[in-house]
């Protein structure tokens, strides 16, 4: 009998090996994306220097700007988007650990004490001849669970809890990419405004020493009334264009203070009319975007993870198996508890198996396709949208070089017109309506030249941005 037992246990548990190593529901494989060759937007030809890697952790290094170097660690150690995703990483990772632990029994201790008093006509009262009853029962058992992971239910679930933990993880990086990112295009959207102001500062000196000019004039009746009023409206204009610009400075300086987790009570940036050209950055191949940028990989982790749900879904179909015991010790007394003779056992084996679920579980299966469907869709698209993004940016950096050769010898040649227009008036030869145009059409274009060079680096960061931040270092999934 022992023999046939054995052989019996034997076969069980290679039945239950066989099981376990069953796992419904499809394999993830990666759906392949086409991506083309190469950019279509011409890419700016990189110096030297430009051409190594950008690490990913620290990619605004590139632009060599101490000022944006301590904004970029201040805003990655206090920024509150930062640290809401780094607290999503958290709960993704614990939940990841609680699905794992599923795999393993669950032990657990149950101590008890009770007193009971049964009555003397209580059925079957054989044990104490007839008489009532009055005893003390203590137990101190260990009680064992386990789920056998017979259809791969259990390690589906795992495989979604990874990928979503690194879903979410990827989640983080792009978080600290885009807030990153919106720190340097203010930054360079503010150094942009004191170029600007600057040139506003410049001009409205000018124009009011014309002005005094030209009231002088008027006051020993050698001008008109008019060539004083045009010379004050195109002062007091400028004027009113600076006050703007002042207006955007301190509301750039105050999103600033925000990524950095500040008020903006006592926060400034010094001011730098400097415009320095941006660095060239190397744009690679469309295919290594599909690693470097962290959406797409958290949105093919996101498409790993509701693939498993899939297997999830399906093993509900099948019976669970189970496992259940405990082990300890009862007694009536406390001195006798740990008697070898007191020791008690168990040990058992269950399967529940769904027969009617009101389609419950076709609709959680269908329910899971419907998601992981939706999840490619998303994957698909974040991809196009990273590629629209670079080539964006590297149509828009080919333009801005070329407007920004365009606008300055647009400036140049205000600069001549300006001159010529107030040598001629001052010969007596034009109106000073002919110096206004002048000196409106040299603020204009000294604006846009401002702002074209503003632009480039800009757009040098959205570019380093639509490309991963960098890639040097990168951690992959």
């Amino acid at each position: 009998m022992n023999r046939i037992t054995r052989i019996g246990f034997l076969l069980a548990s290679a039945c239950i090996s066989l099981l376990a190593g069953c796992t419904v529901g499809p394999n993830y494989h990666r759906p392949p994306v086409a991506t083309a060759p190469a950019f279509q937007e011409p890419q700016t030809q990189a110096a030297p220097q430009a051409q190594a890697d950008i690490a990913w952790s620290n990619w605004w290094k590139v632009f060599h700007d101490p000022v944006l170097d301590g904004l970029e660690g201040q805003a990655a150690d206090a920024n509150r988007d930062i640290r809401i995703a780094v607290s999503h990483v958290d709960i993704a990772n614990a939940m990841a650990r609680a699905v794992h632990s599923q795999q393993l029994p669950t032990i657990g201790a149950g101590p008890s004490i009770s007193r009971t008093r049964e009555a003397q006509q209580r059925p079957n009262n054989g044990n104490t001849y007839g008489q009532a009853s009055t005893y003390n029962d203590l137990l101190l058992p260990l009680t064992l669970g386990y789920e056998i992971d017979a259809w791969g239910k259990i390690r589906r679930m795992v495989q979604s809890a990874n990928a979503t933990a690194q879903a979410t993880d990827a989640d983080l990086r792009f978080v600290r990419l885009s807030v990153g990112g919106s720190v340097a295009v203010d930054y360079y959207s503010l150094r942009e405004a004191d170029a600007q102001l600057a040139i506003y500062d410049a001009t409205v000196d000018a124009l009011q020493k014309g002005y005094q000019i030209i009231n002088n004039q008027f006051q020993h009746g050698l001008v008109s009334e008019l060539d004083v009023k045009q010379a004050e409206t195109l002062l007091d204009q400028v004027r009113s264009q600076r006050d703007a610009m002042h207006i955007q400075r301190d509301q750039l300086e105050h999103a600033i203070a925000e990524l950095l987790g500040r008020p903006p009570e006592g926060f400034h940036i010094a001011v730098d009319t400097r415009l320095e050209a941006p660095p060239a950055i190397p744009a690679g191949m469309p295919s290594q975007l599909l690693e470097r940028r962290p959406d797409i990989v958290a949105a093919e982790r996101s498409m790993a993870s509701a693939s498993a749900q899939i297997g999830v879904a399906k093993a509900a179909y099948f019976p669970q198996l189970s496992l259940t015991g405990f082990v300890g010790y009862e007694s009536a007394t406390p001195a006798a508890i740990v008697n070898w003779q007191n020791t008690i056992a168990s040990m058992g084996a269950s399967a529940t198996a769904p027969i009617f679920t009101g389609g419950r579980l076709s609709a959680n299966l269908d329910r899971a396709r419907a998601a992981y469907r939706a999840s490619v869709s998303q994957y698909e698209k974040t991809v196009l949208t990273a590629y629209q993004q670079v080539e964006d940016q590297l149509a828009a950096l080919h333009y801005l070089g070329i407007q920004e050769q365009d606008s300055a010898s647009a400036v140049a040649s205000a600069r001549d017109q300006e001159r010529i227009a107030m040598n001629r008036y001052q010969a007596g030869l034009v109106s000073y309506l002919n110096v206004v145009y002048s000196e409106q059409t040299l603020l204009d274009n000294e604006q846009s030249e401002a702002q074209v060079s503003g632009q480039r680096l800009v757009a040098t960061v959205v570019l380093v941005k639509a490309l991963g931040g960098g890639w040097e270092g990168r951690p992959h999934p």
